[in-house]
């Protein structure tokens, strides 16, 4: 117990001079606290983001399955297939630019992870307070508890 005590006890402020006081104590549990709950705030988000893109990528799997179905039990020909293809062609034209976008906004909340939730940023000068992530949106609080 004496190695948990010396590995803790430099976590209060104060702790120089050998003793915790009451203000030390409560000050550090409080900042305890609001870290397990920014914490569980940022793990339900990720599972939100997580959620959105299962959803996404479970779609394109299922076509990709219903066309490798159609082909083994040959009801698709090749005449089907170049149609499918052509038509794949005509929707990434015309949503392209939103694919590249979602593309964008995982790569942002996923590799880049700029913030938590929970975290603290300054916009055009305002401080906002990150209350919420998801893969396109951020819902952020002004101080008078605004949301954006």
């Amino acid at each position: 117990i004496k190695e948990e005590v010396d590995l803790v006890f430099p976590l209060f402020d104060g702790s120089e001079n050998g003793y915790i006081n009451r203000k030390a104590l409560i000050d550090w549990v409080v900042k305890v606290y609001n870290g397990r709950k920014a914490l569980a705030h940022a793990l339900t988000d990720t599972k939100t983001a997580v959620k959105q893109l299962n959803k996404l990528v479970t779609g394109i799997l299922v076509v990709i399955t219903i066309v490798i179905w159609l082909l083994l039990m040959e009801i698709a020909s090749t005449k089907l297939l170049v149609f499918l293809a052509s038509q794949l062609v005509v929707v990434a034209f015309m949503f392209g630019n939103t694919c590249k976008t979602l593309f964008e906004a995982i790569v942002f909340v996923f590799v880049m992870h700029p913030f938590d939730v929970g975290d603290r940023c300054v916009v055009d000068g305002v401080p906002l307070l990150v209350e919420e992530m998801n893969l396109l949106t951020t819902v952020f609080l002004k101080l008078n508890n605004e949301k954006l």
